[in-house]
């Protein structure tokens, strides 16, 4: 504590400041847009759940 840098004061930046948290956002981004990925159906088809009539929530659950 004895020695704070003055960029920490005082947000001004001498010599090389860099935004570590904006190039990580930035990084994984671009590893997230790297992957490919395919919309399949995946998804099972329910048709009992089409015929409900019930409110939500019926069986004590939340609505």
């Amino acid at each position: 504590m004895a020695h704070i840098p003055s960029r920490d004061i005082t947000g001004r930046c001498e010599g090389e400041c860099r935004n570590l948290v904006h190039e990580g956002e930035v990084k994984r981004q671009s590893e997230i847009n790297s992957v490919e990925y395919s919309i399949g159906s995946s998804s099972p088809s329910v048709p009992h759940a089409n015929s409900r009539n019930e409110a939500p929530g019926f069986l004590g659950g939340h609505v």
